[in-house]
């Protein structure tokens, strides 16, 4: 009987130990939370606005490419060119395609804000995205969010594109969203002084972890998604492009039919 009772009195304590432990799904579900508002904090809009220039000039590039093959093929000769009224009105025609590309797999934000909280999540645990999410909803944390997505996020990933040219201002027919891009980045103020001195979160964030470690992560995995979102999206307006020379076949016959 003194075997069986102390059996029994095991089995409820054994119960009660686990009924006391946070359950993992329990754990998970806090993570997730703090992970998703750490997620939502962040702003999709300069990575975005350097994706549509980087993407739309891919694929006009690749437009200008089919246009001149196909006209080497129908033996057209130099004059036609971009000065040609033919090969202009060819382009216009074939932007629409690289522009859809842009807003399919671009404009949402939503693959920016997904990707960086897969990111968080394999850095910190559901205390540190909590720590991090809280002080970004802060005074202090909106505007050291801010210079963390401008100088550690977006001039690294505008870098990687300018230096390899992929992403030239003086490129013809991406003037509109090289102006979007030019807006959305000063209207951030870059060159503004901020003085974080103030803020006793900002000053712990950028010398203690999980601050310092997330920004390190940010600057390695999360301009990773960034940078091969635009890549992929690149790759598919380029081939939109080398796709479509029977959109070009009737501004050749009409470029012929002018000049027989």
């Amino acid at each position: 009987m003194i075997s069986i009772a102390r059996t029994r009195i095991c089995a409820v304590l054994a119960v009660a130990m686990v009924a006391a432990l946070p359950s993992t799904s329990k754990a998970d579900a806090l993570k997730d939370e703090a992970i998703a508002r750490l997620a939502a904090s962040h702003d999709p809009e300069i990575p975005i606005a350097i994706g549509r220039v980087v993407v739309k000039q891919a694929g006009m590039l690749a437009a200008r490419e089919l246009l001149a093959r196909e006209g080497k093929q129908a033996g057209l000769g130099s004059g036609w060119n971009a000065t040609a009224p033919e090969w202009q009105a060819a382009e216009q025609a074939l932007a629409p395609i690289v522009e859809e590309v842009i807003t399919r797999r671009l404009e949402q934000g939503d693959w920016l804000r997904e990707g960086w909280a897969r990111v968080a999540a394999s850095a910190l645990n559901a205390e540190e995205a909590d720590e991090i999410a809280t002080h970004f909803a802060t005074e202090g944390g909106r505007e050291q969010r801010v210079v963390v997505e401008m100088v550690i996020v977006g001039e690294t990933v505008m870098a990687n594109y300018t230096f390899t040219d992929r992403l030239d201002y003086r490129t013809k027919g991406t003037e509109r969203e090289v102006a979007k891009l030019q807006e959305t980045w000063w209207a951030r103020e870059p060159l503004r002084v901020r003085d974080f001195s103030r803020y006793p979160g900002a000053m712990r964030f950028a010398g203690e972890n999980p601050g310092v470690k997330y920004t390190k992560t940010l600057a390695i995995q999360g301009i990773e998604v960034i940078t091969r979102r635009i890549d992929q999206a690149a790759a598919e307006a380029s081939a939109a492009m080398a796709g479509s020379a029977a959109l070009v076949a009737p501004y050749i016959e009409a470029y012929r039919a002018r000049r027989p």
